[in-house]
């Protein structure tokens, strides 16, 4: 699949990030700590959405001269990066991006999968009238995106609903673990979203019944929902990543 590289996406200026530091925080975090995270930020947000192709070599150079930085904020962002698996450091081969796999999505939703499924229960439990408000309004702006053809509006409404429901699960340990998983699979889903229209039908679809499910305070019927749409979507996406791993394009990506 052809990915081309991004426009620069600007950053707060050193001025800017220092005047939003608390003394407290001050105290505790430097000013390079601060522009690694709104670098990996911005990083992270391309390696997801596939302007950065998988296994594409990301240098500190490049990276520094775009933003006109120093190369100690980005080595902060790259360990960002590291850490939530996004990127790998490579033995003569530097900073690439993790590769797409088939394996790599089973493990990603062996994990991904059952957690989804305790939140979901949680939140229908513990869901305020404000949750369940916000997360029907995502569903139908995922509704009116899917009838546009706007398919990264769609895609945002998704994990919208899906960050409102893990925080109305109420458990903080659960919602840090989702988080890490979910930038792991965020492109994943990102890719069969514009690769396979029936990705999107099936997604509305679930999430459909697990709101209705939410509403009625039904954990178990929740769990149920949520459970099977992540399988029928972990089904999709391997069939698209498979295409794109087989793809001439992807080779020469």
């Amino acid at each position: 699949m052809g990915i081309s590289r991004p426009r620069p996406i600007p950053v707060p200026s050193r001025g800017r990030t220092a005047g939003r530091l608390t003394a407290e925080t001050e105290a505790d975090i430097t000013l390079p700590d601060v522009l690694g995270s709104e670098i990996a930020t911005v990083l992270e947000r391309r390696i997801i959405y596939l302007d950065i192709a998988p296994d594409a070599r990301v240098t500190e150079q490049e990276v520094c001269d775009e933003f006109n930085i120093s190369r100690s904020p980005v080595r902060e962002a790259f360990r960002q990066l590291e850490s939530t698996g996004l990127v790998v450091r490579l033995a003569r081969r530097g900073i690439r991006v993790k590769e797409l796999s088939v394996a790599d999505l089973d493990d990603i939703y062996a994990c991904r999968t059952p957690l989804e499924g305790i939140a979901s229960g949680l939140a229908a439990k513990r869901a305020t009238k404000e949750d369940l408000a916000t997360m029907q309004g995502h569903l139908k702006a995922m509704q009116a995106a899917l009838k546009a053809g706007h398919v990264r509006e769609f895609f945002l409404h998704n994990v919208g609903f899906l960050t409102v429901m893990h925080e109305a699960a109420g458990n903080k340990m659960l919602v840090r673990i989702l988080s890490v998983i979910e930038k792991q699979a965020m492109r994943y889903r990102y890719l069969a979203h514009i690769e396979d229209e029936t990705m999107l039908l099936l997604v509305h679809q679930g999430l459909t019944e697990v709101y209705a499910a939410m509403a009625a305070r039904q954990p178990a019927k929740a769990k149920a929902a949520l459970v099977r749409t992540m399988m029928q979507s972990q089904k999709t996406i391997r069939g698209v990543v498979r295409r794109h791993l087989s793809s001439p394009r992807a080779a020469d990506a």
